[in-house]
């Protein structure tokens, strides 16, 4: 009688358990389906007082996590119903001048509008046999009052990154007083549309517009300033010249630890592209070599803010730097060609030429392309030597031909490194007698050499 008893409660329990709430998803789905909808899931509920969200999410899909998920999706939907409006004239600048499109503001701040929903309540829950449901609310009184607590604290945490800010500014700390202000605009991102006002030594501002207006002098208002802004530098060489930049702000303070970009703005070299100005607001370029054979060259400097962007994700942030242009400023490359050194030496048969085929060839090529050669080899910065040997070969029906071979040696006489090396081997010529034979020779063996002697020479120094 004792199990039978036992046997009688426990099924008593399991069909209670069956026909109660509809949040157990193990419960067998024709009891889910046997429960009546509840009718905020017929009808979106509706009430001046409260903001209502209502969320579903797929067992099949979501499996053990569908509740939570359900939850989730309500959340979302009690969001979307506070409106986030366009009216900052950040952002509208920002939209207006292509450096943030109004969607990724509004996926944005309505991201941000989840991420500080508070005061919601979780008012029922409901499943069937495919699905569970979620069904929150949000008092607007509620929602408001802490919404005005978490500005105050926003106000609170920005105007605090403010002075420091200012404090790094003063100190002529660029990155420090960029990063400080960076930091500010985090706590105000939910409410830039909000012309949340701040007194600062006596005088009211809107504090967004305040941090806007400090990066805009961070950015473009530091002047920079070479010491020199005319070069003169040969092609594969470094700059021998102290190239230096100052940077200060327009009230003449020097801007320390303040990052630099450099880059070749018109033709191409090697050098460091990012450097940062030291104690006194000075930041040394650096140029090894110049690779490009143009005559004018341009070198670009501008404040680097890529370094300090570390961590900063929101578009709104990234989107408020790219619209501010960076100080910039340029330095004028005057380049020449390197003066030439050229020893030669040509041989028909091992007897040395009156007359060199070569030489001439090779040397009227580069004069062409704007090259200067010397007589006194200790003047020159590349010294070049040529080889050029012919010898008979075969006459066959009156035909006769010989063949050459040319070989060239380019050596960077500063380094003392061999920038160049190349021959051309066993070139024929065919004439009517050995000696024109080795001219033809010699001529097409200069041909082959002169198509790709400069553009190999210029490949090897880069």
């Amino acid at each position: 009688m004792k199990s039978i008893r036992t046997l009688t409660l426990l099924s008593t329990l399991w069909l209670m358990a069956g026909c109660g709430s509809g949040t157990n998803p193990g419960a067998n789905p024709e009891v889910l389906q046997a429960g009546p909808k509840p009718s905020w899931l017929i009808q979106q509920p509706v009430d001046p007082d409260y903001y209502f969200g209502v969320g579903s999410a797929a067992k099949n899909q979501y499996g053990s996590e569908a509740q939570r998920s359900a939850q989730d999706m309500a959340l979302a939907d009690l969001a979307s119903q506070i409106t986030v409006k366009i009216s900052s004239e950040i952002i509208t600048t920002l939209i207006e001048n292509g450096s943030l499109t109004r969607d990724e503001y509004l996926a944005t701040a309505h991201s941000e509008t989840v991420a500080e929903l508070a005061g919601h309540e979780l008012v029922d829950t409901w499943q069937d046999a495919h699905y569970q449901y979620a069904f929150y609310r949000l008092s607007k009184a509620k929602y408001a009052a802490i919404q005005a607590s978490k500005r105050q604290a926003a106000l609170a945490l920005s105007s605090d990154f403010l002075a420091k800010a200012q404090t790094a500014m003063a100190a002529e700390q660029f990155s420090e007083s960029f990063q400080a202000t960076l930091q500010a605009f985090i706590p105000l991102l939910p409410y830039l549309n909000e012309a949340l006002e701040v007194t600062i030594n006596g005088q009211t501002l809107i504090l967004s517009n305040e941090l806007y207006a400090q990066l805009q002098e961070l950015l473009s208002g530091i002047g920079l300033s070479p010491n020199k802004t005319h070069v003169r530098g040969k092609l594969g060489q470094a700059i021998s010249e102290k190239l230096t930049i100052s940077a200060k702000d327009n009230q003449g303070r020097s801007w320390q630890n303040l990052p630099l970009k450099v880059r070749f703005k018109k033709g191409a070299g090697e050098l460091v592209e990012s450097v940062k100005t030291g104690p006194e607001g000075l930041a040394l370029l650096q140029i090894s070599n110049i690779t490009s054979p143009m005559k004018l060259q341009i070198l670009e400097i501008s404040v680097d803010i890529q370094p300090l962007l570390h961590g900063i994700e929101s578009p709104i942030v990234t989107g408020m730097i790219k619209s501010i242009p960076p100080s910039s400023t340029r330095i004028i490359l005057d380049v020449v060609n390197p003066t030439i050194y050229l020893e030669a030496s040509e041989t028909f048969n091992g007897q040395a030429l009156k007359q060199l085929q070569v030489e001439p060839r090779i040397k009227n090529h580069f004069i062409e392309e704007g090259f200067h050669f010397v007589e006194n080899p200790q003047e020159a910065d590349w010294h070049m030597t040529l080889q050029a040997t012919a010898n008979e070969g075969t006459e066959y029906s009156g035909l006769y031909t010989t063949f050459a071979d040319v070989s060239l040696n380019v050596v960077d006489v500063k380094s003392g490194l061999e920038i160049y090396k190349n021959s051309v081997p066993r070139v024929k010529g065919i004439d009517l007698n050995y000696s024109n034979a080795a001219n033809k020779a010699f001529n097409n063996a200069a041909d082959e050499m002169i198509s790709n002697i400069l553009p190999q020479i210029l490949e090897s120094i880069k």
